[in-house]
């Protein structure tokens, strides 16, 4: 099969067509027939070895964790999907990836496609959806009514945060870029600021920095008393504070979300879908032949995307 991949860590050029042998799925797996996948800041960490997850070791290396595409074959067991059913998920980062023709993942990853978007929408949402999803549902625990500041939401995650938090009953403000909003009015922001620009004399329930563009700090004096700040980047001296502040019963307000695979997020978010309360946004789709330049759009301005790569 064809694949792009890489066999050395360094700049977007170390990414090249290669060939590699068809993966067999084997108990609990499912084949897929790759049509889309997409770029987000983790695959050009990875890529560059600057990552901040447990990723697979050993070259060559695949990448593209986010997939959508037909199902080819699947393994003894694997009851829940037959050839022929379109699919889409987050595949486990300690594998290779969907940046290749096939890829074998573990049937429980994936979900049927959202029949209302097309595979290369689809393969927009599972990364930045679920970030979205687990940022504000496990670690915020969001509740109806409360008021929610998503930084960076002309992002790939940011924008679906937007919506998810709509979704939840969360009353959301947005920072985003000049010329974004009314884009974010459309999503359900109440109120929009501009990116940089700390809302002055708001406070907020819940801040989500999706993009690390409002450190702890900044965000610590928009928060209400009880106030919780989540971030896809980690700040080691807040995080450490707050798991301190356990022992002596004050509440944590700060914390940070690691993307995992999750069927039922998926099945939710697919839901959304469905309802017409949730739809992706795509900043440019790349054939697979230009990974590379999809990796070099996304190391230029980190805080746009996704960026779709059409594979078949």
């Amino acid at each position: 099969m064809k694949a792009i991949a890489f066999d050395r860590y360094g700049p977007p050029e170390v990414l090249r067509p290669m060939t590699l042998t068809v993966p067999e799925p084997g108990p609990g797996e499912v084949l897929v027939k790759v049509h889309a996948t997409a770029v987000h800041p983790l695959d050009c960490d990875i890529r560059a070895k600057r990552a901040r997850v447990p990723a697979k070791t050993g070259f060559p290396r695949v990448l593209g964790f986010d997939l959508s595409g037909v199902v080819e074959r699947v393994g003894p067991d694997v009851t829940r999907f037959r050839p022929g059913d379109a699919v889409y998920g987050l595949i486990d980062y300690r594998r290779d990836g969907a940046a290749a023709e096939f890829v074998r993942t573990r049937h429980d990853f994936l979900q049927p496609k959202p029949p209302a978007l097309g595979h290369e929408e689809a393969a927009a949402v599972p990364l930045a959806g679920l970030t979205a999803l687990q940022a504000l549902r496990l670690k915020a625990r969001l509740r109806e009514g409360e008021r929610v500041l998503v930084a960076g939401a002309a992002g790939a995650v940011g924008h679906l945060a937007v919506q998810v938090a709509r979704a939840y009953g969360g009353r959301v403000a947005a920072q985003c870029p000049a010329g974004w909003e009314a884009r974010a009015r459309e999503l359900g922001a109440e109120a929009v600021f501009p990116e940089g620009e700390a809302p002055g004399g708001e406070r907020f329930d819940v801040v989500f920095d999706t993009g690390g563009t409002l450190p702890f700090a900044d965000a610590r004096p928009l928060l209400t008393p009880t106030g919780r700040y989540v971030s896809v980047v980690p700040h080691p001296g807040p995080l450490l504070a707050a798991s301190l502040g356990r022992w002596v019963g004050r509440r944590p307000r700060c914390l940070h979300v690691m993307v995992l695979p999750d069927p039922h997020g998926l099945n939710y978010l697919a839901e959304l879908i469905a309802d017409g309360r949730l739809r992706p946004a795509v900043a440019a789709v790349y054939p697979l032949d230009d990974l590379v330049a999809a990796h070099r759009a996304c190391e230029a301005d980190p805080g746009d995307g996704p960026w779709v790569v059409r594979v078949t």
